[in-house]
C-alpha cells in the first residue's frame, strides 16, 4: 500500500498541547501502530511548526481521514496536510524539517538496501543545484589523515557525456545518464599536503601537539604504493556519491572499463593522476531490482578469517 506523511500545523502559532488531549491523540496513533501501518510520528524541533505522522494507507482519502479523525485537528488546535511520503526528499519528513545528523533518517538501512545498478535512465536532467549537493556530499567522503585527494571531473552536458562514452568503449549507459563522474585522485596531495594534515589534526584535537616535521614524515611515509592508495581514495568517494544520489531517488552505475590513455588525452588528465572509475547517475527508467546477494553467514567471519 501507499505511504503518506501529514503535516500538523499549528492554528495560531501557539499549540496548545492539554495533558488530555495529548492522551487522546497517543491513542490515534497507537491504532495505526497496532495495525502495524505507522512510519514515524513526532514533533518538529520548532513546536510552532507542529509535527508529522507519516503512515501506510490505501489511498490519500484514507490518510485525510485518518487525519481529520485526530484529536488535535478536530479540536481545532492544529490542521492537516498530506502529501505523498517520498522516502528520503527534502520537504517530506524528518530530513525536511529537522536539522540532518546521524540517526535523523529512519530509512537509511533500507534504503541502502535498494541500491541496484542501473543502466536504464529516463531522459530528464539532473539540475544544477542538485548536482552540487550530490557532489558536495561525496566531498564529505572518509580519506586518510584528512588528505581528501580527490579530483573528479564532472560530465554533465550531452557533449561531454558523449566524449566519456568514447573513452569507455562506448558502453551506451553514460551518455543517457544524467550525471557522469570520473573519479581522479591526485596522489601529489598525499606528499604536498601533509602539512597541512598535521596542522588540522593537532587544532581539533585528533592528534597531540609534537614533533611537527616528524608527524609530517609519517603522514608521507604511508603512501609508497600512490596508485594503490589513489584506487582507494577514488572508489570511496565514488561509493559515497552513489548513495548520495540514491538517497534522492537516483540510480547509477560504477564503471572500470575505460581507455586510460583515451581519457587523458580527452579530458586533459596528467600522467600523475589516477582514476579509479566511473560513476554515472541518472533518474531509472522504472523500478531496477537489485540483484541477489550471498547470505551473511557465506561471506562475514567473526574474530578471525574463516574459510
Amino acid at each position: 500500500m501507499p505511504e503518506y506523511v501529514i503535516f500538523l500545523h499549528p492554528v495560531d502559532g501557539s499549540p496548545r498541547f492539554e495533558a488530555d488531549l495529548v492522551d487522546r491523540h497517543c491513542r490515534h496513533l497507537a491504532d495505526l501502530a497496532g495495525e502495524g501501518r505507522l512510519i514515524a510520528a513526532g514533533p518538529f524541533q520548532d513546536a510552532q511548526d507542529g509535527g508529522m505522522i507519516a503512515g501506510i494507507f490505501e489511498s490519500k482519502d484514507a490518510a485525510s481521514s485518518f487525519a481529520a479523525a485526530d484529536p488535535f485537528v478536530r479540536e481545532g488546535v492544529e490542521t492537516a496536510e498530506v502529501r505523498p511520503w517520498l522516502m528520503a526528499r527534502p520537504g517530506n519528513g524528518f530530513l525536511g524539517r529537522l536539522p540532518a545528523s546521524p540517526g535523523t533518517h529512519p530509512f537509511l538501512l533500507e534504503t541502502l538496501r535498494l541500491r541496484a545498478t542501473t543502466r536504464r535512465f529516463a531522459a530528464k536532467p539532473i539540475g544544477a543545484d542538485l548536482v552540487r549537493a550530490l557532489l558536495e556530499a561525496a566531498l564529505s567522503a572518509p580519506s586518510e589523515f584528512n588528505l581528501q585527494p580527490w579530483r573528479p571531473i564532472v560530465c554533465n552536458t550531452g557533449p561531454d557525456l558523449l566524449r566519456l562514452q568514447r573513452c569507455c568503449f562506448g558502453q551506451s549507459q553514460i551518455a543517457s545518464a544524467g550525471l557522469a563522474v570520473i573519479c581522479a585522485v591526485d596522489p601529489a596531495v598525499f606528499h604536498e599536503d601533509a602539512p597541512r594534515a598535521v596542522d588540522e589534526l593537532v587544532e581539533h584535537g585528533r592528534w597531540a601537539p609534537g614533533d611537527r616535521e616528524n608527524q609530517i614524515a609519517f603522514i608521507r611515509s604511508q603512501y609508497k604504493d600512490v596508485r594503490v592508495s589513489s584506487v582507494l581514495n577514488g572508489a570511496i568517494f565514488g561509493h559515497q556519491l552513489l548513495l548520495a544520489g540514491l538517497s534522492v531517488g537516483l540510480q547509477g552505475f560504477w564503471l572500470g572499463g575505460l581507455d586510460d590513455q583515451l581519457m587523458r588525452g580527452e579530458f586533459g588528465i596528467p600522467e600523475r593522476v589516477h582514476v579509479a572509475g566511473v560513476v554515472g547517475l541518472g533518474w531509472p527508467d522504472g523500478l531496477e531490482t537489485p540483484l541477489p546477494r550471498r547470505p551473511l553467514e557465506q561471506v562475514v567471519a567473526f574474530g578471525a578469517w574463516n574459510e
